[in-house]
Protein backbone atom coordinates (compact mmCIF):
# COMPACT_ATOMS: atom_id res chain seq x y z
CA UNK A 1 0.00 0.00 0.00
CA UNK A 2 1.34 3.09 -0.43
CA UNK A 3 2.63 5.46 2.41
CA UNK A 4 0.89 8.48 0.86
CA UNK A 5 -0.99 9.44 -2.27
CA UNK A 6 -1.23 12.94 -3.76
CA UNK A 7 -4.99 13.34 -2.62
CA UNK A 8 -3.89 13.21 0.90
CA UNK A 9 -0.96 15.70 0.04
CA UNK A 10 -3.47 18.00 -1.15
CA UNK A 11 -5.49 17.74 1.95
CA UNK A 12 -2.66 18.13 4.14
CA UNK A 13 -1.11 21.86 2.46
CA UNK A 14 -4.89 22.52 2.49
CA UNK A 15 -5.49 22.95 6.07
CA UNK A 16 -2.16 24.55 6.64
CA UNK A 17 -2.70 28.31 7.89
CA UNK A 18 -2.34 30.38 4.17
CA UNK A 19 -0.28 33.68 5.85
CA UNK A 20 2.38 30.63 7.32
CA UNK A 21 5.98 31.40 6.96
CA UNK A 22 6.79 28.07 7.38
CA UNK A 23 6.56 24.91 6.29
CA UNK A 24 6.69 21.13 6.97
CA UNK A 25 6.40 18.38 4.27
CA UNK A 26 5.68 14.67 5.59
CA UNK A 27 5.68 11.37 4.65
CA UNK A 28 8.89 11.46 2.25
CA UNK A 29 10.46 8.29 1.26
CA UNK A 30 13.84 9.90 -0.19
CA UNK A 31 14.98 13.21 -0.90
CA UNK A 32 18.03 14.87 -2.09
CA UNK A 33 18.29 18.98 -0.66
CA UNK A 34 19.89 19.50 -3.94
CA UNK A 35 16.56 18.51 -5.54
CA UNK A 36 15.14 22.09 -4.54
CA UNK A 37 15.15 25.23 -4.95
CA UNK A 38 13.43 29.03 -5.28
CA UNK A 39 12.04 29.85 -8.26
CA UNK A 40 13.44 33.20 -8.99
CA UNK A 41 15.31 35.89 -11.92
CA UNK A 42 18.82 36.87 -12.54
CA UNK A 43 18.68 38.64 -9.69
CA UNK A 44 16.89 36.22 -7.49
CA UNK A 45 14.05 37.80 -6.88
CA UNK A 46 11.78 35.02 -5.17
CA UNK A 47 8.62 34.06 -6.67
CA UNK A 48 8.49 30.19 -5.44
CA UNK A 49 9.80 27.05 -4.11
CA UNK A 50 9.89 23.34 -5.64
CA UNK A 51 10.76 20.60 -4.28
CA UNK A 52 11.13 17.25 -6.05
CA UNK A 53 11.33 14.03 -3.71
CA UNK A 54 10.24 10.30 -3.80
CA UNK A 55 6.82 9.36 -1.94
CA UNK A 56 6.47 5.81 -2.31
CA UNK A 57 7.99 2.40 -3.31
CA UNK A 58 5.10 0.78 -5.33
CA UNK A 59 5.31 -2.82 -7.64
CA UNK A 60 6.82 -3.77 -10.31
CA UNK A 61 9.81 -1.68 -9.46
CA UNK A 62 7.77 1.43 -10.07
CA UNK A 63 8.34 4.55 -7.56
CA UNK A 64 5.74 7.29 -6.98
CA UNK A 65 7.14 10.88 -6.89
CA UNK A 66 5.94 14.32 -5.82
CA UNK A 67 7.07 17.67 -7.28
CA UNK A 68 5.55 20.18 -4.86
CA UNK A 69 5.96 24.11 -6.03
CA UNK A 70 4.92 26.59 -3.26
CA UNK A 71 4.95 30.62 -3.32
CA UNK A 72 6.96 32.96 -1.59
CA UNK A 73 4.93 32.79 1.33
CA UNK A 74 5.44 29.17 1.25
CA UNK A 75 1.61 28.66 0.88
CA UNK A 76 0.48 25.54 -1.75
CA UNK A 77 0.46 26.30 -5.51
CA UNK A 78 0.21 22.34 -6.30
CA UNK A 79 1.44 19.12 -5.82
CA UNK A 80 1.89 17.06 -9.05
CA UNK A 81 2.20 13.22 -8.40
CA UNK A 82 3.65 11.21 -11.38
CA UNK A 83 4.98 7.14 -11.43
CA UNK A 84 8.27 6.22 -12.70
CA UNK A 85 10.59 3.28 -12.41
CA UNK A 86 13.20 3.39 -9.69
CA UNK A 87 16.70 4.94 -9.86
CA UNK A 88 14.81 8.18 -11.38
CA UNK A 89 17.15 10.92 -10.91
CA UNK A 90 16.80 14.85 -10.95
CA UNK A 91 19.51 16.03 -13.17
CA UNK A 92 18.00 18.96 -13.87
CA UNK A 93 15.29 21.98 -13.09
CA UNK A 94 14.68 25.67 -13.81
CA UNK A 95 12.13 27.99 -14.04
CA UNK A 96 12.64 30.58 -17.05
CA UNK A 97 9.65 32.94 -16.27
CA UNK A 98 6.90 30.86 -18.36
CA UNK A 99 7.31 27.51 -17.45
CA UNK A 100 9.16 25.39 -14.66
CA UNK A 101 10.87 22.38 -15.83
CA UNK A 102 12.52 19.28 -14.71
CA UNK A 103 15.30 16.83 -16.62
CA UNK A 104 14.20 13.35 -15.31
CA UNK A 105 17.24 10.33 -16.28
CA UNK A 106 15.58 6.98 -15.67
CA UNK A 107 18.45 4.51 -15.06
CA UNK A 108 16.56 1.64 -15.92
CA UNK A 109 14.49 2.90 -18.83
CA UNK A 110 17.37 4.40 -20.09
CA UNK A 111 15.96 7.95 -21.52
CA UNK A 112 15.64 11.50 -20.45
CA UNK A 113 12.14 12.62 -19.75
CA UNK A 114 11.28 16.63 -19.80
CA UNK A 115 8.60 17.42 -17.36
CA UNK A 116 7.42 20.76 -17.52
CA UNK A 117 4.54 23.23 -15.66
CA UNK A 118 3.46 26.46 -16.72
CA UNK A 119 2.73 29.50 -13.79
CA UNK A 120 -0.52 28.05 -12.88
CA UNK A 121 0.93 24.36 -12.56
CA UNK A 122 -0.59 23.23 -15.29
CA UNK A 123 1.30 19.92 -16.76
CA UNK A 124 2.59 20.44 -20.14
CA UNK A 125 3.38 17.86 -22.94
CA UNK A 126 6.28 16.24 -21.18
CA UNK A 127 9.70 15.06 -24.16
CA UNK A 128 10.98 11.35 -24.04
CA UNK A 129 14.96 11.66 -25.01
CA UNK A 130 16.43 8.61 -25.66
CA UNK A 131 19.99 7.99 -24.49
CA UNK A 132 22.85 6.02 -25.79
CA UNK A 133 25.29 3.44 -24.39
CA UNK A 134 27.85 5.40 -23.79
CA UNK A 135 25.47 8.55 -22.22
CA UNK A 136 23.76 6.45 -19.94
CA UNK A 137 27.37 5.28 -18.61
CA UNK A 138 28.35 8.55 -18.12
CA UNK A 139 25.19 9.93 -16.88
CA UNK A 140 24.75 6.87 -14.35
CA UNK A 141 28.33 7.18 -12.95
CA UNK A 142 28.09 11.75 -12.54
CA UNK A 143 24.93 11.21 -11.66
CA UNK A 144 26.27 8.57 -9.01
CA UNK A 145 29.06 10.99 -7.49
CA UNK A 146 27.33 14.13 -7.20
CA UNK A 147 24.21 16.37 -7.53
CA UNK A 148 23.81 17.25 -10.92
CA UNK A 149 22.02 20.42 -12.96
CA UNK A 150 22.34 20.06 -17.13
CA UNK A 151 19.52 22.18 -17.42
CA UNK A 152 19.52 26.06 -18.01
CA UNK A 153 16.63 28.42 -18.78
CA UNK A 154 16.45 31.22 -20.77
CA UNK A 155 14.49 33.72 -19.37
CA UNK A 156 10.81 33.92 -21.40
CA UNK A 157 12.03 32.04 -24.53
CA UNK A 158 13.20 28.55 -23.76
CA UNK A 159 15.53 25.92 -21.84
CA UNK A 160 19.01 24.33 -22.64
CA UNK A 161 19.76 20.67 -21.98
CA UNK A 162 23.65 19.54 -22.04
CA UNK A 163 24.16 16.40 -23.34
CA UNK A 164 27.20 14.17 -22.55
CA UNK A 165 27.84 11.94 -25.68
CA UNK A 166 31.10 9.93 -26.48
CA UNK A 167 32.59 8.97 -29.94
CA UNK A 168 36.74 8.12 -29.98
CA UNK A 169 36.60 10.51 -26.84
CA UNK A 170 34.15 11.97 -24.28
CA UNK A 171 32.76 14.67 -25.79
CA UNK A 172 29.33 17.37 -25.46
CA UNK A 173 26.14 18.78 -27.20
CA UNK A 174 23.70 21.50 -26.05
CA UNK A 175 20.02 21.22 -27.09
CA UNK A 176 17.95 24.38 -27.03
CA UNK A 177 14.37 23.44 -26.10
CA UNK A 178 11.92 26.83 -27.41
CA UNK A 179 8.95 27.53 -25.00
CA UNK A 180 7.58 30.30 -27.23
CA UNK A 181 7.44 29.38 -30.66
CA UNK A 182 10.76 29.53 -31.56
CA UNK A 183 13.58 27.27 -33.06
CA UNK A 184 14.83 23.88 -31.77
CA UNK A 185 18.67 23.98 -32.34
CA UNK A 186 21.57 21.84 -31.35
CA UNK A 187 25.23 22.22 -31.15
CA UNK A 188 28.01 19.35 -30.44
CA UNK A 189 31.67 18.62 -30.29
CA UNK A 190 33.21 17.13 -32.90
CA UNK A 191 32.81 13.46 -32.29
CA UNK A 192 35.77 12.62 -34.47
CA UNK A 193 38.55 14.66 -31.67
CA UNK A 194 41.33 12.87 -30.39
CA UNK A 195 40.90 14.94 -26.54
CA UNK A 196 38.35 14.37 -24.27
CA UNK A 197 36.02 17.75 -24.59
CA UNK A 198 33.92 19.16 -21.60
CA UNK A 199 31.33 22.42 -21.37
CA UNK A 200 30.47 24.49 -18.99
CA UNK A 201 27.84 27.31 -19.34
CA UNK A 202 29.27 30.70 -17.63
CA UNK A 203 26.81 33.24 -18.63
CA UNK A 204 23.42 33.57 -20.38
CA UNK A 205 20.81 35.61 -21.06
CA UNK A 206 17.46 36.08 -23.99
CA UNK A 207 20.48 36.97 -26.42
CA UNK A 208 23.21 34.46 -26.27
CA UNK A 209 24.75 31.58 -24.47
CA UNK A 210 28.48 31.72 -23.55
CA UNK A 211 29.96 28.08 -23.32
CA UNK A 212 33.57 27.40 -21.56
CA UNK A 213 34.84 24.28 -23.70
CA UNK A 214 37.81 22.33 -21.61
CA UNK A 215 40.02 20.35 -23.95
CA UNK A 216 42.19 17.83 -22.36
CA UNK A 217 44.05 14.40 -23.90
CA UNK A 218 42.63 12.56 -21.39
CA UNK A 219 40.71 13.40 -17.31
CA UNK A 220 43.23 13.83 -14.99
CA UNK A 221 45.91 15.35 -17.39
CA UNK A 222 47.76 18.31 -16.16
CA UNK A 223 47.86 19.97 -19.40
CA UNK A 224 44.75 21.55 -20.95
CA UNK A 225 43.98 23.99 -23.35
CA UNK A 226 40.31 25.84 -22.87
CA UNK A 227 38.21 27.81 -25.61
CA UNK A 228 34.89 29.97 -25.31
CA UNK A 229 32.20 29.92 -27.55
CA UNK A 230 29.12 31.54 -28.00
CA UNK A 231 25.95 31.06 -29.36
CA UNK A 232 22.88 32.96 -30.73
CA UNK A 233 20.06 31.91 -28.57
CA UNK A 234 17.18 32.00 -31.27
CA UNK A 235 18.98 30.45 -33.96
CA UNK A 236 22.42 28.33 -32.67
CA UNK A 237 24.29 30.10 -34.73
CA UNK A 238 27.98 30.33 -33.47
CA UNK A 239 28.87 34.23 -33.12
CA UNK A 240 32.36 33.68 -32.16
CA UNK A 241 34.99 31.79 -30.52
CA UNK A 242 38.04 32.58 -28.32
CA UNK A 243 41.07 30.08 -27.53
CA UNK A 244 43.61 30.48 -25.26
CA UNK A 245 46.37 28.37 -26.32
CA UNK A 246 49.69 27.61 -24.67
CA UNK A 247 51.60 30.69 -25.55
CA UNK A 248 48.87 32.47 -23.78
CA UNK A 249 47.47 30.32 -21.03
CA UNK A 250 44.52 31.81 -19.28
CA UNK A 251 41.48 29.78 -16.43
CA UNK A 252 38.50 31.59 -16.79
CA UNK A 253 36.66 32.21 -13.63
CA UNK A 254 33.65 34.07 -14.62
CA UNK A 255 31.60 35.55 -17.13
CA UNK A 256 28.77 37.81 -17.75
CA UNK A 257 27.05 40.14 -20.20
CA UNK A 258 26.29 43.72 -20.06
CA UNK A 259 23.41 45.79 -20.39
CA UNK A 260 24.95 47.04 -23.76
CA UNK A 261 25.05 43.70 -25.33
CA UNK A 262 29.10 43.05 -24.20
CA UNK A 263 30.83 40.27 -23.15
CA UNK A 264 33.19 39.85 -19.93
CA UNK A 265 35.57 37.70 -19.23
CA UNK A 266 37.65 37.37 -15.56
CA UNK A 267 40.00 34.85 -15.08
CA UNK A 268 44.36 34.18 -14.37
CA UNK A 269 46.21 34.72 -16.40
CA UNK A 270 50.26 32.91 -16.57
CA UNK A 271 53.50 32.61 -18.27
CA UNK A 272 53.62 30.79 -21.54
CA UNK A 273 53.56 27.12 -21.68
CA UNK A 274 51.98 27.26 -18.10
CA UNK A 275 50.36 23.61 -17.51
CA UNK A 276 47.30 25.30 -16.20
CA UNK A 277 46.52 22.70 -13.75
CA UNK A 278 50.12 22.75 -11.76
CA UNK A 279 51.31 26.11 -12.09
CA UNK A 280 50.39 29.76 -10.39
CA UNK A 281 49.25 32.43 -11.59
CA UNK A 282 50.50 35.84 -12.51
CA UNK A 283 47.57 38.04 -11.65
CA UNK A 284 43.84 38.31 -12.86
CA UNK A 285 42.81 39.32 -16.12
CA UNK A 286 39.11 41.05 -18.00
CA UNK A 287 38.63 40.75 -21.36
CA UNK A 288 35.44 42.55 -22.59
CA UNK A 289 34.15 41.72 -26.29
CA UNK A 290 31.43 42.64 -28.64
CA UNK A 291 29.03 40.24 -30.12
CA UNK A 292 30.67 40.14 -32.89
CA UNK A 293 33.68 39.01 -31.48
CA UNK A 294 35.61 42.50 -31.95
CA UNK A 295 37.81 42.81 -28.34
CA UNK A 296 36.81 46.12 -26.64
CA UNK A 297 39.33 46.32 -23.96
CA UNK A 298 41.13 44.18 -21.69
CA UNK A 299 43.24 44.64 -18.57
CA UNK A 300 45.72 42.87 -16.35
CA UNK A 301 46.10 43.11 -12.92
CA UNK A 302 48.79 41.40 -11.99
CA UNK A 303 49.29 40.09 -8.08
CA UNK A 304 53.10 41.36 -7.43
CA UNK A 305 52.08 45.32 -9.46
CA UNK A 306 49.16 45.95 -8.28
CA UNK A 307 46.81 43.51 -6.02
CA UNK A 308 49.65 43.69 -3.12
CA UNK A 309 48.58 47.51 -3.26
CA UNK A 310 45.87 46.84 -1.99
CA UNK A 311 45.83 43.18 -0.51
CA UNK A 312 48.92 41.83 1.31
CA UNK A 313 50.20 39.17 -1.53
CA UNK A 314 52.51 36.31 -0.94
CA UNK A 315 54.10 33.98 -3.37
CA UNK A 316 52.22 33.77 -6.93
CA UNK A 317 48.42 34.22 -6.66
CA UNK A 318 48.32 33.52 -2.81
CA UNK A 319 47.23 36.36 -0.60
CA UNK A 320 50.08 36.36 2.43
CA UNK A 321 47.76 35.39 5.24
CA UNK A 322 45.01 33.04 3.59
CA UNK A 323 45.90 31.78 0.18
CA UNK A 324 44.12 31.53 -2.95
CA UNK A 325 41.07 33.32 -3.54
CA UNK A 326 37.68 31.65 -5.63
CA UNK A 327 35.26 34.04 -7.16
CA UNK A 328 31.57 33.26 -6.99
CA UNK A 329 29.84 35.57 -8.36
CA UNK A 330 30.56 39.45 -10.18
CA UNK A 331 27.79 42.13 -9.72
CA UNK A 332 27.78 45.83 -11.26
CA UNK A 333 26.40 48.43 -9.59
CA UNK A 334 25.60 51.15 -12.01
CA UNK A 335 28.46 53.75 -11.99
CA UNK A 336 29.40 52.61 -8.92
CA UNK A 337 31.62 49.75 -10.93
CA UNK A 338 31.92 46.26 -10.18
CA UNK A 339 32.73 43.62 -7.28
CA UNK A 340 33.82 40.74 -7.31
CA UNK A 341 32.55 38.29 -4.33
CA UNK A 342 34.83 35.54 -3.22
CA UNK A 343 36.57 33.36 -0.48
CA UNK A 344 40.11 32.70 0.34
CA UNK A 345 41.30 29.24 0.07
CA UNK A 346 44.65 26.87 1.00
CA UNK A 347 45.37 23.47 -0.18
CA UNK A 348 46.63 21.73 2.37
CA UNK A 349 47.58 18.21 3.85
CA UNK A 350 44.50 16.10 5.36
CA UNK A 351 45.61 13.95 8.69
CA UNK A 352 42.45 12.11 8.71
CA UNK A 353 42.30 11.42 4.83
CA UNK A 354 46.30 10.33 5.31
CA UNK A 355 45.47 7.99 8.47
CA UNK A 356 42.27 6.49 6.20
CA UNK A 357 44.62 6.00 3.01
CA UNK A 358 47.08 4.15 4.97
CA UNK A 359 44.47 1.70 6.59
CA UNK A 360 42.96 1.35 3.26
CA UNK A 361 46.16 0.84 1.76
CA UNK A 362 47.03 -2.12 4.19
CA UNK A 363 43.73 -3.52 3.46
CA UNK A 364 44.22 -3.82 0.01
CA UNK A 365 41.88 -0.93 -0.39
CA UNK A 366 41.92 1.87 -2.88
CA UNK A 367 43.32 5.05 -1.64
CA UNK A 368 43.36 7.18 -4.84
CA UNK A 369 42.48 11.14 -3.41
CA UNK A 370 41.67 12.38 0.00
CA UNK A 371 45.44 12.83 1.17
CA UNK A 372 44.16 16.51 0.91
CA UNK A 373 41.96 19.29 1.62
CA UNK A 374 40.93 22.83 0.40
CA UNK A 375 40.82 24.68 4.34
CA UNK A 376 37.96 27.75 3.20
CA UNK A 377 38.48 30.88 5.29
CA UNK A 378 37.27 34.16 4.88
CA UNK A 379 34.98 36.32 2.00
CA UNK A 380 36.98 38.63 0.27
CA UNK A 381 35.41 41.13 -2.08
CA UNK A 382 37.38 43.27 -5.15
CA UNK A 383 36.02 46.45 -6.12
CA UNK A 384 36.31 46.99 -9.53
CA UNK A 385 36.06 50.96 -12.11
CA UNK A 386 34.19 50.29 -14.88
CA UNK A 387 37.17 50.07 -17.07
CA UNK A 388 38.12 46.86 -14.35
CA UNK A 389 41.29 48.74 -12.79
CA UNK A 390 40.87 47.97 -9.15
CA UNK A 391 39.83 49.98 -6.85
CA UNK A 392 39.81 48.22 -3.15
CA UNK A 393 40.01 45.02 -1.51
CA UNK A 394 37.87 44.14 1.88
CA UNK A 395 38.35 41.39 3.93
CA UNK A 396 35.26 39.91 5.93
CA UNK A 397 36.39 37.61 8.75
CA UNK A 398 34.77 34.23 8.50
CA UNK A 399 34.91 30.90 10.25
CA UNK A 400 37.42 28.01 8.48
CA UNK A 401 35.47 25.21 6.62
CA UNK A 402 37.48 21.99 5.99
CA UNK A 403 36.87 20.31 2.02
CA UNK A 404 38.37 17.06 0.89
CA UNK A 405 39.76 17.46 -2.54
CA UNK A 406 38.03 15.91 -5.17
CA UNK A 407 42.13 14.71 -6.56
CA UNK A 408 45.06 15.43 -5.00
CA UNK A 409 47.41 16.27 -8.00
CA UNK A 410 46.62 19.41 -9.17
CA UNK A 411 46.96 23.04 -8.35
CA UNK A 412 44.83 24.86 -6.02
CA UNK A 413 42.64 26.24 -8.57
CA UNK A 414 41.80 23.58 -10.07
CA UNK A 415 41.01 21.59 -7.12
CA UNK A 416 38.56 24.74 -6.12
CA UNK A 417 36.68 24.98 -9.23
CA UNK A 418 35.99 20.46 -8.17
CA UNK A 419 35.17 21.60 -5.03
CA UNK A 420 32.86 24.41 -6.60
CA UNK A 421 31.02 22.04 -8.50
CA UNK A 422 30.20 19.88 -5.50
CA UNK A 423 28.82 22.49 -3.60
CA UNK A 424 31.74 22.61 -1.16
CA UNK A 425 32.35 26.33 -0.39
CA UNK A 426 30.62 28.29 1.98
CA UNK A 427 29.10 30.76 -0.41
CA UNK A 428 25.23 30.41 -0.82
CA UNK A 429 23.85 33.14 -2.96
CA UNK A 430 23.83 36.90 -3.95
CA UNK A 431 20.63 38.85 -4.45
CA UNK A 432 20.23 42.38 -6.14
CA UNK A 433 18.02 44.87 -4.81
CA UNK A 434 17.53 47.70 -7.76
CA UNK A 435 15.37 49.24 -6.05
CA UNK A 436 17.56 50.82 -3.17
CA UNK A 437 20.27 50.25 -5.42
CA UNK A 438 21.51 47.51 -3.15
CA UNK A 439 23.20 43.84 -3.10
CA UNK A 440 23.37 41.32 -0.52
CA UNK A 441 26.22 38.36 -0.67
CA UNK A 442 25.09 35.61 1.32
CA UNK A 443 27.51 32.82 3.25
CA UNK A 444 26.80 29.87 5.89
CA UNK A 445 29.39 30.63 8.64
CA UNK A 446 30.21 27.97 11.42
CA UNK A 447 31.91 30.19 14.40
CA UNK A 448 34.63 28.56 16.42
CA UNK A 449 34.16 30.04 19.60
CA UNK A 450 36.09 30.56 22.51
CA UNK A 451 35.10 29.61 26.49
CA UNK A 452 31.33 29.00 24.37
CA UNK A 453 29.11 26.66 22.25
CA UNK A 454 29.85 26.98 18.19
CA UNK A 455 27.48 28.76 16.25
CA UNK A 456 26.05 28.22 12.86
CA UNK A 457 25.66 32.10 11.59
CA UNK A 458 23.76 32.93 8.24
CA UNK A 459 26.54 35.57 7.58
CA UNK A 460 25.09 39.07 4.72
CA UNK A 461 27.28 41.53 2.64
CA UNK A 462 25.80 44.65 2.27
CA UNK A 463 26.38 47.02 -0.49
CA UNK A 464 24.54 50.15 -0.13
CA UNK A 465 25.34 54.15 -1.14
CA UNK A 466 28.86 52.30 -2.53
CA UNK A 467 30.04 51.08 1.11
CA UNK A 468 30.42 47.23 2.52
CA UNK A 469 29.17 46.37 5.40
CA UNK A 470 28.59 43.32 7.60
CA UNK A 471 25.49 41.22 9.20
CA UNK A 472 24.18 38.28 10.36
CA UNK A 473 21.77 36.28 12.14
CA UNK A 474 22.44 33.20 14.49
CA UNK A 475 20.54 30.08 13.52
CA UNK A 476 18.68 27.59 15.69
CA UNK A 477 21.12 26.17 18.20
CA UNK A 478 22.98 23.19 17.64
CA UNK A 479 21.64 22.42 14.60
CA UNK A 480 24.45 22.42 12.05
CA UNK A 481 22.80 20.75 8.45
CA UNK A 482 20.39 23.87 7.37
CA UNK A 483 20.32 24.56 3.38
CA UNK A 484 19.91 28.34 2.73
CA UNK A 485 17.71 29.74 -0.46
CA UNK A 486 16.78 33.24 -1.45
CA UNK A 487 14.20 34.46 0.00
CA UNK A 488 12.17 37.92 -0.54
CA UNK A 489 14.96 41.16 0.15
CA UNK A 490 15.70 40.83 3.43
CA UNK A 491 15.07 37.63 4.10
CA UNK A 492 16.48 34.31 3.77
CA UNK A 493 14.48 30.62 3.88
CA UNK A 494 16.12 27.81 5.84
CA UNK A 495 15.04 24.36 5.08
CA UNK A 496 16.35 21.28 6.94
CA UNK A 497 15.48 17.63 6.24
CA UNK A 498 15.48 14.95 9.33
CA UNK A 499 15.93 11.73 7.63
CA UNK A 500 14.20 10.02 10.51
CA UNK A 501 11.12 11.93 11.11
CA UNK A 502 11.16 11.80 6.62
CA UNK A 503 10.47 15.43 6.14
CA UNK A 504 11.16 18.99 5.27
CA UNK A 505 10.96 21.71 7.67
CA UNK A 506 11.08 25.30 5.80
CA UNK A 507 10.56 28.63 7.51
CA UNK A 508 12.23 32.10 6.66
CA UNK A 509 14.08 34.37 8.69
CA UNK A 510 14.44 38.04 8.81
CA UNK A 511 17.90 39.47 7.79
CA UNK A 512 19.30 42.25 10.26
CA UNK A 513 18.63 44.91 7.50
CA UNK A 514 17.30 47.99 7.57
Amino acid sequence: MKNITLLTLLLLVSNINVYAQNRTIANITKFNVKNSGAISDGENDVDGYYFFYEVDKLENKEREYAIQILDKNLNDVATKSMISKKRTVLIGKGFNGDQLTFALFNKLDKKIEIVSFDKQANNLTPIQLPVSPGEFRRLASQSKARPLNLLLPVDNKGFLLKRLLTGKKSGYAMQYFPTNGGKKWEFHSDKTSQETLDISTIAINEKVVVLLEKSQRYASSAKMSLRTIVLEIDTGNLLFTRDYDELDPRLITNAFITKEDQIVFLGQYYKPKAKLAKAESLGLYTEVYHMDGTLSYENKLSWKDHISKKVAIKKGSKTKDYGYIYFHEIVRMGNDGYYAIGEQYSKKADAAGIALGVLAAAGGGATAGGFTKLTITDAIVFKFDNKFDLIDVEIFEKGKSNIPNVFDFGSPQMNAHMVKALGGFDYAYTQIDKENNRFYANFIDYERLKGEQNKLAFKTIIHDEGELSSDKIYLEEGKTNFFPLPAKIGYVLLMEYDKEKKEISIHTEKLNIE
